[in-house]
Parts: structure tokens; sequence; C-alpha cells
């Protein structure tokens, strides 16, 4: 009697480590990887079935984050040994140099990862941060949310104290594949990546970036009048963004070429773009040239007129 207790109990073991591992291999989100702040390269997998999971998506121009990052830190003091928690910076008009004075201002010990191809903030659908995730041990995700709330404590104070199985699972939409937005043709293509808040959210925290967000926007509408029979397109990125705003900032800068939302960020994953504004010249469909510095008006016209 005493054996076979102990080999139900030995398969139960290995029924449970089997699910988590199928589980994580359901989920193409856990093999992404992510880089730590020494160059090492990670993904949730090396988590999922061992711990429970906070993951709390940032950057440092963001105002609310900075505002979060003392509770982000005291939740790590707090419940770091339990849960394996990770500020993930997303990368975007952001470098490392940025994160360190903020890791010196906050003296945070938090991990801090980046999420470099920005892959991990689009699987998790990020539609603005700070965004924070919670994961049970077993890979469901049992929170997402914006604000560091009196609901994200006790989630997190639970699955702490291996309470997931009392937490119900928060859905998040798989990606599904989407025809790309720009369109093939042997037409030189200018693309330009930006967004609708750079100008205006980072005129105070970032004037430096703001002001390349006005003349990125500027110098594209005067590329566009001058070289309109290009397949030009602009591409929003999808944070803090929709019609509302797609149509208040076209009106805004009197934009005439076409206009769209990255909603899924399949184009700014596609080309790997990390600084807004960005402009890609594609020959062939082949990147030709490539710039996010728009201090040298010259420079882009010139680049143009060699490629047309």
């Amino acid at each position: 009697m005493i054996l076979r207790n102990l080999l139900t109990a030995i398969m139960f073991t290995i029924g449970l480590s089997v699910f988590t591992l199928v589980h994580a291999q359901d989920n193409k989100m856990f093999d992404i990887a992510v880089t730590t702040m020494d160059g090492k390269s990670i993904t949730l997998n090396d988590y999922v079935g061992k711990k429970p999971i906070y993951l709390k998506f940032w950057a440092t121009w963001c105002q609310d984050c900075i505002k979060q990052m003392p509770h982000l830190q005291e939740s790590y003091e707090t419940f770091g040994k339990e849960v394996e928690i990770r500020a993930v910076n997303i990368g975007i008009n952001d470098s490392a140099e940025s994160i360190s004075a903020t890791q010196k201002e906050f003296s945070l010990t938090v991990p801090i990862v980046v999420d470099n191809s920005g892959k991990l903030a689009q699987s998790f659908n990020l539609v603005g941060t700070p965004f924070h995730i919670l994961i049970d041990i077993d890979g469901n995700v049992v929170f997402k949310g914006n604000e560091a709330s009196a609901h994200l404590d006790k989630t997190l104070k639970l699955l702490s104290a291996s309470n997931s199985e009392i937490l119900p699972k928060v859905a998040i939409e798989k990606l599904t594949p989407q025809p790309s937005l720009v369109s093939s043709t042997d037409k030189l293509t200018a693309i330009f990546f930006t967004a609708t808040w750079c100008d205006w959210y980072l005129e105070e925290s970032r004037p430096a970036m703001s002001e390349n967000c006005v003349s990125g926007q500027q110098q594209a509408n005067t590329l566009y009048q001058g070289a309109s029979e290009l397949n030009w397109l602009g591409v929003i990125s999808h944070l803090w963004t929709g019609d509302k705003e797609l149509a208040e900032y076209k009106n805004k800068y009197q934009i005439d070429y076409p206009l769209v939302i990255d909603s899924n960020d399949q184009e700014f994953v596609r080309f790997n773009v990390k600084d807004v504004p960005t402009l890609i010249l594609l020959q062939d469909g082949k990147e030709v040239f490539r710039t996010s510095d728009f201090s040298d008006e010259k420079y882009l016209a010139d680049a143009i007129i060699k490629l047309k």
C-alpha cells in the first residue's frame, strides 16, 4: 500500500511537470528572449514551473512609470524571494545610460531587462506603459493592468503565498498573422515611423526627443511634397493611440500621405524600429536607408534623390 501511494505521488509529480512543460511550449511568449543589463539573454521559460512571475513594462521617459518605481522596489523587497520580479524596459527611445540613471535615482535593486525585439510587449498586447503582468507558477496570466493598485498588491501577495489556485486566469488575446501594412511595389518606398504623443508628451522630460519628433514630421511632409511619386506610408505606434488620436495628429500636421496605426506592432517589430521618429527607405523590398536623426533636412533630401 505504501509503495502504491509512493508511485501515485511520483506519477502525479511527473504529470504536473509534463503539464507545465507542455503549457509553456504552447505559449510562445515564454520563448521570447529579453536582455539583462549585463548582456545576458533570458526567457520566461527560465521561471515558469518554478516560481510565479511579475513583469512591469516601463520606459524612463514614462512619467507614471517613474512615479511607480518606489512601489516596484518595495514589491521586490517584500516578495522578491517568492516571485520572480523583472522590470521590463520596452526599449523605445531609451538607452542603457537612461536606465542606469533611473536605477541610481531610485536605488533600484529589482532586476531590469530590456525587450530589444519588442516581441515580449507585443505578445502581451501592450498598449501603454506602465503595464503590470502577473503569471502564476503554471504559466497562467492572473493579472494585467496599468495601475499600481490594491488589486495588484493583493494578487502579488497571493502568488507569493502559493495561492495561485484561487486566482482566475486573465485572457491575453493571441496574435494572429496579419498582412503587411507596407504594400509590395517596385517603387522606392518611404516608411515614416512615429507616434502621436512623442512631440507633446516628451516636451518637458525629453525636450531633444520632442524637437526631433516635430522636425521629423515636418521633414516627412516636405519630402512627400517633393517626391509624392514614391510609395509613402506613415506608421503610427499603437501606444496610447486610437482612431481619435490618429485623426487629431493627422490634422495637426496636415499630413497628406497614408497614415495607419500599427495595431499589433507588427511593422515596428518587423523593421526593428526602436526610436520614433524613424524614416526607412526600401528598394525592391529591401532596406537601403534608415535614420532617426532629423537635424539635417538636406541629408534626407539628398538620400532620396540619390535613390530615386
